[in-house]
């Protein structure tokens, strides 16, 4: 479900790749050679299917910004909801760096399982869980500025735009809300079936795919609630 991510970093092309282990793999883009290795569960984490399962998987793409990396773990949706964990690595280690190159951490009872990847603008940065909440988080430090729950499942990722971020949700609602250190919801409208992509805006039109349907939604157009 996860796709690799690409930087320069030290003067190097770095491919950033999440193994299906629960590995964050960083690779030289010339040679192909591990460069660094993260593990992105706890070494008391255990793999069980389902709530009780303490170990994720990789289900996120990883985001590079600054020279670090930006991810969070997750199951598979029908395994239900339970405590993941997002990253923010340094990118300039090698070797194993599990141990000492992270940035800052939340995870817990903090931020729950995710296949989100994150969207940074403006040194904020906007994730979202399986559990429906999207947070807002210094991308510097990890603070929180604030959490916005869907009262849904979340399987898309945020979309920062034009001083906006879109979230989709099971329930086909998208949320609007003004990116920003406060919390102010713009909008809410319901597509009529499940939303489980990333909404995308461009030059004034935000794509939408559902369940069943493609929307192309202009903003300020008289459009009305979907049917």
């Amino acid at each position: 479900w996860t796709n690799p991510a690409y930087a320069e970093i030290n003067g190097r092309g770095q491919i950033v790749f999440p193994g299906g282990d629960g590995i964050l793999y960083s690779l030289d883009a010339a040679t192909g050679e591990i460069v660094w290795q993260f593990d992105c569960n706890p070494k008391d984490s255990e793999w069980a299917l389902g709530g009780r399962g303490t170990r994720n998987n990789i289900l996120s793409t990883p985001v590079i910004y600054d020279d670090k990396v930006y991810l969070g773990v997750g199951q598979d949706p029908e395994h239900g909801e339970a405590p993941g964990h997002f990253w923010v690595i340094d990118a300039t280690g090698t070797g194993d760096v599990t141990d000492t190159h992270v940035v800052w951490h939340r995870g817990g009872e903090d931020f729950y399982r995710t296949m989100s990847t994150a969207a940074i603008q403006d040194g904020i940065v906007y994730i979202s869980s399986l559990s429906g909440f999207v947070h807002a988080l210094d991308a510097e430090t990890g603070e929180y500025f604030w959490t916005h729950d869907t009262f849904a499942a979340v399987w898309a990722s945020p979309f920062a735009a034009d001083g906006k971020v879109y979230i989709g949700d099971e329930d086909g609602d998208i949320a609007v809300m003004r990116a920003g250190k406060e919390l102010e919801v713009l909008g809410e409208y319901n597509m009529g079936a499940a939303v489980y992509s990333t909404p995308i805006v461009s030059n004034g039109v935000m794509y939408i795919l559902t369940r069943n349907r493609l929307w192309a939604l202009k903003e300020g157009a008289n459009a009305g609630a979907p049917n």
